[in-house]
């Protein structure tokens, strides 16, 4: 008679690790967010927002993040878009494929004046007209911006409120064009056309077919105006913000790009997203970049920071 092998049993306490290690994996599998995918098609707000609340989760961050001043940031998803124009946009590159690999956090606001105060101490340059802390600081240079953002790393750590590997710093080119699109495909995150009623920006030179709307001639106070899917105000106007990249003609593709080597311009500029209270509506779209040499000081620039793990090398 052909003798049958037997399986070796396994002990209770071997077999119930081996479940619960399976049930650990499949858990993971099952929570782990997707990367938002912008390539063709658009995300609805309603995904959009599930997208960010499910990566916040991830990352152990409410979707609304409140740092040690008071600043408040937004959670951003990792994922991959088309960055820069459109091919329908006359004059411009066409778009290249851009992956950021870690979600990130990105301020609600333009750094205001009240944060930059508690931040760098007293304001010596006379603001705009009407001004106070709730409205964006600005003719603050490159240099300037970004030892805000280590000062500010160095305030949250000291208050506890900085999660291990975390930092300021100014957002990549790419970063910020993620963010202000917010899941869209169109040219801004309001639709193919935005009037200065929803971006402060001169209203008597509208952006495309838009009709004519105000014209404030100055700055407004952050969150004036509407938010994007992703909880960010005045992506498209009040004051344009500095980038971390060095400006060139040709944007950067691929995997977390960044500009980190100056042209061999005289006089190498800094990337500047995009529109502010004085331009045109022309300057507002997502994919509007311009630059700025890095010791400028302009009414019109100022600057929002990122919250991230991902170190790049300035």
């Amino acid at each position: 008679m052909m003798k049958i092998r037997q399986r070796p049993q396994l002990t209770v306490s071997v077999f119930a690790a081996m479940i619960l290690v399976a049930a650990a994996i499949h858990a993971d599998d099952s929570v782990k967010p997707e990367p938002a995918l912008m390539t063709k098609h658009p995300l609805t707000t309603e995904q959009a927002r599930a997208m960010q609340k499910a990566w916040a989760d991830q990352l152990g961050f409410e979707v609304a993040f409140e740092n040690s001043i008071g600043m408040q940031l937004r959670v951003i998803p990792p994922g991959t878009f088309r960055m820069s124009s459109p091919k329908a946009e006359a004059g411009r590159k066409g778009p290249v494929e851009v992956t950021l690999s870690q979600a990130f956090l990105i301020s609600q606001f333009e750094v205001t004046q009240g944060e930059w105060k508690r931040v760098m101490g007293p304001i010596e340059r006379k603001l705009n007209a009407g001004a106070g802390d709730r409205f964006p600081v600005y003719r603050v240079n490159h240099t300037e911006a970004s030892e805000f953002c280590r000062k500010l790393t160095q305030l949250d750590r000291e208050a506890g409120k900085l999660p291990d590997g975390y930092e300021y710093r100014l957002p990549t080119d790419a970063e910020w064009e993620f963010a202000c699109r917010a899941g869209t495909l169109t040219l801004t995150h309001f639709g193919d056309k935005m009037s200065s009623r929803v971006a402060n920006y001169d209203g008597n030179r509208p952006f495309r077919n838009s009709e004519k709307g105000p014209n404030l001639d100055r700055t407004a106070e952050v969150g004036s105006y509407p938010a994007n899917a992703w909880g960010l105000h005045n992506m498209h106007g009040n004051v344009s913000e500095w980038c971390m990249d060095w400006y060139h003609h040709k944007v950067k593709g691929g995997v977390d790009p960044v500009q980190l080597e100056p042209t061999d311009w005289k006089t190498p500029p800094m990337v500047v997203r995009p529109n502010s209270w004085g331009n045109n509506g022309g300057y507002g779209h997502s994919a509007s970049r311009y630059h700025a040499p890095p010791h400028a000081r302009s009414s019109h620039i100022g600057l929002r920071p990122v919250l991230t793990k991902l170190h790049l090398k300035e």
